[in-house]
Order: structure tokens, then C-alpha cells, then sequence
């Protein structure tokens, strides 16, 4: 067979009826950050239907599937996750509905509800694009590991890092996190870092007997919207930045005491040529200027979350097979491009697995009320994964 008629093949054993079916039975299914135990069951039961060689849900609730190669070929880990955030006050978020697009001004049917782009859809949908290629009788040459994970949404080690760190491991790595269809190299690394800067307290009737650690944190806020405003630019990864994301003071149950903590929690995103802590360093700079001009000023500080910067060569051969592969199925050229927010990726490139990004579904319908992905979007999400691992992997034989 050649290679047009092998994807020819698997494209015609693409059931995408069966799919988006699929993807409607996961989101119906509530999987918040550590109750994923009933969608991971469901992920299970259809790797299983889908003739996977195994499948097993770890310890941490991980589904972990792997379709054999003849063993003489690169290997590829096809990653995505399974919780997702909270609702608010998003209406039937678990309806899974199949809805007509023109509300949001796209084109086609979607499927509506928490979790579809973000990205439970996409990680079922690639489950059947894998299934695909063996139901055309094609052997691969390498091993392709099907990895669904736990608890992304809150930075967990549990999911895709225990995975790696029990040692499962591949020679490259595909995460299917929405991207536009486009294929994405990397993205910007970031820290949580929680300040607390000190007061003394008193009676609110007295506030001069007190120290109020509000105040003492104001120039720190100054400083920081000073800092925010010189932050690197990267060509491919876009901006630092660096922003306020929580603020509160302690004691603050309702009585009249002038508290004597200021918390402040402040998210650092970085880019090539910074580091973790690099971007600490500067932070706590700007705390000892203010410091060394107020002899009563005290601080602590602390990196509460570290999500590592993601960066792929651009010349490794997974981006080149994933930008074949997206031309083969669209027509359309492209250039590579990055995510504004963190991906499980980042664990498999820090791994030593190269490892990139593309997934349907537009990514700033994540963790709105309108979180939403088309159903076009998946099914040529499909053909792209399909080729990409043709490509990659390389075919031993086909029936």
C-alpha cells in the first residue's frame, strides 16, 4: 500500500459518530481535580473497546494505554487530561449538547459544557484517531503510549510527572491541549510567589499603637505596576508579565484589630533567558529597596508554584512531523506558535521527551462560560494526529 492509500485507510476507519458520542458521555461526567475516578473509568472502558494491547489506571488514577509497535520504530507519548475546572455559574455544564456555533460566531455544530476544550474531548478524540490507524491494519514501528491524567488544573505532580517518574517514557511526545489546530512549541514558564509583609497589631479604635501591614505593603504594589511595566519580550513565547492575583489581610474575622499581615500572592510568568529564579531575585530586590529605606519594614517570601518554561527545537523532528502532518490535512502551511498558559508538556520536554503541542478547539473558550468545541475541529484534529504518527512513528506493515 503507499502511504496515501495507508491514510486514506485510517481515515475511513475514523468513526467520528462513535466519537463525538464518546466525548459527550465524558463531559456529561463531572471530573474535578481529584474526583476524576468515574471519567477515568469511562476513558478506560473505550481504550479497551478500541482494541488498545493494554490499559491500566494507576495508583494516582491515571489511564495509561499503549498500542505496540513492531518495536524498530521512535515512540511517541500522546498526552492530555481529565479533571477540569470549577463551573461557576456556567448554565448545564455537564449537558454535553450538541449546539449550532453561530452564537459564539463560529460555523458548525459544537459540543457545549465544561471540560470540552479543556480538554476532555480532545483527549478522547485522540484515543479514536490512535484506534484508528490499528483498526486500518496498520503495524506501526514504534509504540504509541496513551496518557490521560489527573489533576492539571491544579499544578499536581500525581498526574503526567509520577507517570514519567514510574518510567514510562517515550522518544517523543505529543500534548493535545487546544491549540487552534495550530502546532505549539512551547510556553512560558511561571511562579506563584506568596509575600507577607508585617505589622503589629492593635485595637482599630488606636490605630496608632499598631502597625497596619496593609499600609506597610502599599509601596510594594507601587513597585510592582513599575516592575510590570519593563518586563522581556520573547518572539515566539510573547511577553513576561508579572501581576497581583490575591490579597488579604490577617486578623480579618470582623473585630477591630489593625491587622498585622498583608499576604499577597503574585503570578510571574518568564520567558527564554530568564529563570525561576531569576524572576525571584528581582522580586525580592524590589521588597529590599523598600526595606532599606524603612527600617521597620519585614517581609517573607515564598514560591508557592513553580510551572517550568516549555520550549521544543523547532527543528526536532516532532514539530517537523506535526507541521507535515497539519498541511497534509488542511492545505494550509504554517509556522510554529506558542500557548499563553502552561501545559503538561512541560514535564515531558523537562523529561528529555521533545515534545509539542497541537490540539483543536480554541483556547480562549477554556474556563469561560462558554467553553465549547466543534466537532469539525475534532474530526480534522483526528486526520493531523493520525499523519503526525504515521509520520513519527513509521509503519511496519499494512494489511
Amino acid at each position: 500500500m503507499t502511504n496515501d492509500m495507508i491514510l486514506a485507510a485510517i481515515d475511513g476507519c475514523l468513526d467520528a459518530d462513535k466519537m463525538v458520542a464518546a466525548c459527550q458521555e465524558v463531559v456529561r461526567t463531572p471530573s474535578l481535580s481529584f474526583e476524576e475516578g468515574a471519567v477515568a473509568a469511562i476513558y478506560a472502558r473505550h481504550l479497551r473497546e478500541l482494541g488498545f494491547d493494554t490499559v491500566e489506571t494507576d495508583a494516582n488514577g491515571n489511564v495509561i494505554a499503549v498500542l505496540r509497535g513492531a518495536g524498530n520504530g521512535p515512540s511517541l507519548m500522546v498526552n492530555g487530561h481529565i479533571d477540569h475546572v470549577p463551573t461557576g455559574e456556567m448554565k448545564d455544564p455537564f449537558s454535553g449538547a450538541l449546539v449550532d456555533a453561530r452564537r459564539w460566531g463560529e460555523e458548525g455544530t459544537a459540543i457545549y459544557g465544561r471540560g470540552t476544550c479543556d480538554m476532555k474531548c480532545n483527549v478522547m478524540a485522540s484515543a479514536y484517531a490512535i484506534a484508528a490507524i490499528k483498526k486500518a491494519g496498520v503495524r506501526l514501528r514504534g509504540d504509541v503510549v496513551f496518557v490521560a491524567d489527573v489533576g492539571e488544573e491544579v499544578d499536581s505532580p500525581l498526574g503526567v510527572p509520577s507517570v514519567i517518574a514510574r518510567g514510562v517514557r517515550t522518544d517523543f511526545g505529543l500534548n493535545t491541549e487546544s491549540s487552534r489546530g495550530r502546532v505549539h512549541i512551547g510556553h512560558r514558564g511561571k511562579i506563584d510567589v506568596e509575600i507577607t509583609v508585617h505589622g503589629r497589631t492593635s485595637h482599630a479604635s488606636e490605630p496608632g499603637n499598631g502597625v497596619n501591614a496593609v499600609f506597610e505593603a502599599a509601596p510594594f504594589l507601587d513597585e510592582l505596576q513599575r516592575y510590570a511595566a519593563a518586563m522581556k519580550d520573547d518572539a515566539v513565547l510573547g511577553p513576561a508579565t508579572v501581576t497581583l492575583i490575591s490579597m488579604k489581610s490577617s486578623p480579618d474575622n470582623g473585630t477591630a484589630v489593625v491587622p498585622d499581615r498583608c499576604i499577597i500572592r503574585v503570578d510571574r510568568r518568564y520567558v527564554r533567558g530568564e529563570t525561576a529564579e531569576s524572576c525571584e531575585r528581582e522580586l525580592r530586590d524590589i521588597l529590599e529597596r523598600i526595606a532599606s529605606g524603612n527600617a521597620g519594614f519585614t517581609y517573607d517570601l515564598a514560591v508557592i508554584v513553580h510551572y517550568p518554561l516549555m520550549w521544543v527545537d523547532p527543528e526536532s523532528p516532532v514539530v517537523s512531523a506535526a507541521l507535515r502532518a497539519r498541511e497534509a490535512m488542511t492545505g494550509r502551511p504554517d509556522t510554529v506558535a506558542s500557548w499563553r498558559f502552561g501545559v503538561n508538556g512541560t514535564f515531558m520536554c523537562a523529561a528529555g521527551i521533545p515534545t509539542v503541542g497541537l490540539g483543536p478547539g480554541n483556547e480562549k473558550w477554556a474556563h469561560t462560560p462558554d467553553e465549547h468545541i466543534l466537532v469539525a475541529d475534532l474530526v480534522e484534529a483526528c486526520g493531523i494526529w493520525s499523519r503526525m504518527i504515521v509520520d513519527l512513528c513509521g509503519v511496519a506493515s499494512a494489511d
